[in-house]
């Protein structure tokens, strides 16, 4: 999903920066905001290769811990 460059463009009439620089300004801000969105909802890249890395520990049991030492409480 793209921004609506020229519905933003329109709030940044007063702001000192040539017309490029704003339109590279509301990209960034865009990316930025998505990335805070993809987070909340569980869909950011980095979370979706976590959660499949979790799956496929759980279901290898090569990789279980045994111990000795038992935990009591007295």
């Amino acid at each position: 999903m793209q921004p609506d460059v020229n519905r933003y463009l329109k709030m940044m009439e007063d702001w000192d920066m040539t017309h490029d620089a704003k339109i590279q300004f509301i990209h960034e801000l865009w990316h930025i905001m998505e990335s805070f969105v993809d987070r909340a909802f569980g869909i950011h890249p980095t979370q979706q290769c976590r959660d499949k890395n979790r799956q496929i520990d759980l279901q290898d049991s090569s990789k279980e811990l045994e111990s000795d030492h038992s935990h009591h409480k007295d």
